[in-house]
């Protein structure tokens, strides 16, 4: 374990002076604090499309970010043959992977972190705060979990850019899965395809079920159950893609 903390200590270390992560950082941050000219309406709703405006910001930066950086640390090790040192030493590459994972991780948690913080001080100033807001950025942080595990389980075995544009495509059908998807399946009336549709249909992530929006805008309680469920799929999916990441990154020629 300790291993892998030092190879993740030094991915996020690595992963935060890159250009991208301080780019979409800073716009996102941008945006929040914009959100504060929306004076012109009455507090109330002032308040409300500050949640939504903030909340919207935030998971789509947690999502490009996740996507930007776990697409490409693995395969950056390998095509810079950095990994070959690390390699040499005792370290199993299941646990080079899982430090890889974890090191982008938290750089997308530490600029999250960044922005939760001015989300949460622009609630304070006009007395919003509730205990939603940690409710929806805990699964927001699950959600980039998720985005991040299938982002490093593509890159062991496509190229990064392929990765990313793979998983960019599964961030955006799985946030509009249940809403866009579903429909269209239930629509299919040839059985082939209509197998194929809805083997494609349950593979994706259901990401719509980690967003937690309208119940902070809206101050909505939401059951003790559904949460428990939501953090369980949340997990095993994680557990899933890097267990399949690590079979197919352990069969790799370097």
């Amino acid at each position: 374990m300790s291993r892998i903390m030092v190879i993740a200590k030094a991915t996020m270390l690595e992963n935060a002076r890159k250009q991208v992560f301080h780019v979409v950082t800073l716009i996102t941050l941008t945006i929040v604090c914009a959100s504060t000219m929306l004076s012109f309406f009455t507090l109330g709703v002032q308040v409300k499309m500050l949640k939504d405006l903030c909340m919207t910001s935030l998971l789509f930066c947690g999502g490009l970010l996740a996507v930007a950086l776990a697409s490409t640390s693995l395969p950056n090790e390998i095509e810079n043959k950095t990994c070959y040192p690390i390699l040499a030493r005792p370290i199993r590459r299941t646990e080079l992977l899982l430090g890889k994972y974890l090191g982008s991780l938290f750089t997308v948690y530490l600029g999250l972190a960044a922005i939760s913080i001015v989300f949460a001080v622009l609630l304070a100033t006009k007395q919003a705060l509730d205990v939603n807001l940690i409710l929806s950025i805990g699964f927001t942080l699950l959600e980039v979990a998720v985005i991040a595990a299938i982002s490093t389980c593509l890159s062991t075995f496509t190229t990064p850019a392929i990765a990313a544009m793979l998983s960019f495509i599964i961030y955006v059908a799985g946030t509009v899965k249940i809403g866009y998807f579903k429909p269209l399946v239930d629509q299919v009336t040839n059985p082939a395809t209509g197998f194929l549709a809805r083997a494609v249909y349950h593979i994706l992530p259901n990401l719509e079920s980690f967003n937690f929006k309208d119940a902070l805008v809206h101050n909505l309680k939401v059951p003790d159950a559904y949460l428990i469920q939501v953090a369980i799929y949340g997990i095993l999916y994680c557990v899933l893609m890097l267990t399949i990441g690590a079979y197919a990154f352990s069969r790799r020629e370097l």
